[in-house]
C-alpha cells in the first residue's frame, strides 16, 4: 500500500524518503492509497487539520493523528515510518508520570516495556533506564551491534547506576543526553555525571538539556553548573501547549548562546544580557 506521511514541522528526526512531505501537495505530487498526517507538537494542530483537508484530493484515505492529537501510543514503534531510519523507541511512557515528578513534561503514558523492538543507533525512549534488568540486557545486546549510538531521549539521573553506566561504556557511544530542568536537579545530575566519568566517559560524550525561561540568573547559574561538571548544556526555552509565550528577545539571545558548543566553550563565563530579567508575557 502506498502511504504518504505528512508532517506540519520538519525536525532533525523527521524521515527524508520520497514519501515524506512537509507541506501541501503540488501538481507533481503522486496519488496515494493513504495519507497520514502526523502531528507531534500541540501548536501544530491547526496546521495539521489544514493539511488533512489539502491532502484529500491526493489520497483515497486521509488519517490525522500523532502524539499531539492522540497522545503517546501504547503500541510498539514502527521503524522508519514517522521518524527517520536509524531511530528506535524500545519503551513507551515514563514511571515518573505516575508520581507527577515533572509537571512540565507532556508524557501521558505510564511506563511500558516492549519485548519486541526495532534496531537502531538513535534511541528516543522517554526513560530507557526504567527498564527491568532483563529488558535492559536485551537492549544492551541490540545496541552492541550498532555504531555511533546516541541516547537522545535523555538518561534519568535518578536511575543511573554504576553497573548500567559500565554497560553503556562497553558500547560504541557517540552521545549520552541527560536533563537538568530545575535547580533541584543540579546535585543529582552531578552524581550521575561523576558515575559516567568514573567508568570512562568524557566531556565529548555528555550532553544535557536545560530548560530555561523563568528566572534568568537561576537559569544561567544552572547552565554554568552543568558545563562545569562536565556536560555540554543545551538551553531550551519552555513552551506551553499553545506555544503562545512571548519571550523578550534577550531570552532568545540567551538560548542561542547556550545552544552552539563553540559559543558555549568560548563564552561559558557570560554575564546576564540586558533585558533577561523581564518576565515572559
Amino acid at each position: 500500500m502506498s502511504i504518504a506521511r505528512v508532517f506540519p514541522t520538519r525536525t532533525s528526526m523527521s524521515p527524508i524518503d520520497k514519501d515524506a512531505y512537509f507541506d501541501v501537495p503540488d501538481l507533481f505530487t503522486p496519488k496515494y492509497e493513504e495519507a497520514h498526517i502526523s502531528c507531534t507538537f500541540t501548536w501544530d494542530i491547526q496546521k495539521a487539520n489544514d493539511l488533512a483537508i489539502q491532502w484529500r484530493k491526493f489520497a483515497k484515505v486521509v488519517k490525522l493523528g500523532g502524539v499531539a492529537i492522540d497522545g503517546e501510543s501504547n503500541q510498539p514503534f514502527q521503524a522508519g515510518m514517522y521518524l527517520k531510519q536509524g531511530v528506535t523507541i524500545t519503551t513507551r511512557g515514563c514511571p515518573n508520570k505516575k508520581y507527577k515528578r515533572c509537571p512540565f513534561c507532556g508524557v501521558n503514558e505510564n511506563f511500558i516495556e516492549f519485548d519486541v523492538f526495532p534496531k537502531g543507533n538513535i534511541n528516543q525512549d522517554n526513560n530507557l533506564l526504567a527498564c527491568s534488568q532483563k529488558g535492559w540486557d536485551r537492549r544492551m545486546e541490540m545496541f552492541s551491534y550498532e555504531k555511533g549510538i546516541e541516547l537522545k531521549g535523555g538518561l534519568d539521573k535518578f536511575l543511573l547506576t554504576r553497573r548500567r553506566a559500565e554497560d553503556l561504556r562497553s558500547l560504541s557511544i557517540k552521545s549520552l543526553w541527560l536533563a537538568c530542568d530545575q535547580d533541584s536537579g543540579i546535585e543529582p545530575l552531578r552524581k550521575a555525571v561523576k558515575i559516567l566519568f568514573d567508568v570512562g566517559f568524557t566531556r565529548s560524550h555528555l550532553y544535557c538539556y536545560v530548560l530555561i525561561g523563568d528566572n534568568a540568573r537561576e537559569n544561567i547559574h544552572r547552565l554554568r553548573e552543568v558545563y562545569k561538571m562536565g556536560c555540554m548544556p543545551f538551553a531550551q526555552l519552555f513552551k506551553n501547549k499553545e506555544n503562545d509565550i512571548k519571550y523578550h528577545r534577550s531570552w532568545k539571545h540567551l538560548q542561542r548562546r547556550w545552544d552552539l558548543p563553540a559559543i558555549i566553550r568560548k563564552r561559558c563565563k557570560s554575564i546576564t544580557p540586558k533585558g533577561l530579567n523581564e518576565k515572559a508575557k
